[in-house]
């Protein structure tokens, strides 16, 4: 039997993923950046998406950690607590060049609760907003315990682009993994997700040392798809938010199709492709990491 912790091991781990490789930073390069998060965190990791994105930016190379920081399928609920925060403090400890910290999280616990549900109609809006609100206080955690070591002087906090619920519907139901979300529209899964990022939004501003990044509609602005979509807005008023058209998902072309029983899917949905990721990178980049290494 697949337990529920197993299978989003499983979906952090799915094809879209290069492997377990080490992120190994150019020979000299001080290592700069942990990664901590879920599947999002370590595709970066595995995929060398940040170290492409300064190469991209025209920046100096700097190194990245995060091989026991970035695990597919985590949630905030976990790095919440003191067993994956002494994770994040060896990862510091094993590296002490690092003071900054790429956090992506909070995903698999928003899709723990509405990947058989419908939550417009299972709750009310109070339930519905307390439920974000148990998620964003466990990243609000996560946060505070990074900024508490001193060698920590950023945390960028990453935001999630709109996932695809029909394609996750269709390709992960063709391998036998249910994510019908309970018959919510597109609309619905993104609104779910516009009000966690919102808090978390909300969460950044309040903490000194924390930059919340926007990437919705990132992959639509990019791809004009839907035309005219507009980029997402960044610090400090972060207008538009969210970015992109609400009423859409993330492109097809944001991932990496795969085939399932003769049948070609665009990917799984959630989980956007190297190209994708590396845009995000850069975007974090443009938004926080120029300034925050440009005094080094």
């Amino acid at each position: 039997m697949v337990t529920r912790r197993r299978f989003l091991g499983f979906l952090g781990a799915l094809v879209f993923l290069a492997g377990a490789g080490l992120c190994l930073p150019a020979q000299g390069a001080d290592i700069r950046i942990l990664i901590v998060g879920d599947s999002w965190a370590n595709d970066i990791r595995v995929w060398h998406s940040m170290e492409a994105a300064f190469r991209k930016a025209g920046m100096a190379s700097f190194g990245i950690a995060g091989a026991t920081t970035a695990v597919g399928g985590s949630e905030a609920a976990q790095w919440a607590t003191k067993e994956y925060q002494d994770k994040i403090a060896a990862e510091l400890a094993a590296h002490p060049t690092i003071d900054t910290v790429h956090l992506i999280i909070g995903g698999n616990d928003l899709i723990n609760k509405i990947r058989f549900d419908n939550v417009f109609k299972k709750w009310d809006e109070k339930r519905r907003l307390g439920e974000w609100r148990i998620i964003a206080a466990n990243i609000r955690k996560i946060v505070e315990f990074c900024l508490s070591n001193p060698q920590v002087k950023h945390v960028a906090l990453i935001g999630y682009d709109y996932f695809n619920a029909q394609t996750a519907k269709e390709s992960l139901g063709a391998r036998g993994h249910e994510f019908h979300f309970g018959g919510m529209t597109q609309v619905q899964v993104n609104q779910c997700f516009i009000e966690v990022e919102r808090l978390k939004l909300e969460m950044a501003k309040e903490i000194k040392g924390c930059t919340y990044v926007q990437n919705f509609g990132l992959a639509q602005h990019f791809f004009d798809e839907p035309k005219g979509a507009p980029a997402p807005g960044g610090p400090p008023d972060y207008k538009p938010f969210p970015g992109g058209n609400p009423e859409f998902a993330m492109p097809d072309r944001a991932f990496n199709p795969v085939d399932v029983a003769g049948h070609t899917y665009a990917g799984d949905g959630i989980h956007p492709n190297k190209e994708t990721q590396e845009r995000m990178c850069l975007h974090a980049i443009d938004l926080c990491y120029r300034e925050w290494f440009a005094a080094k």
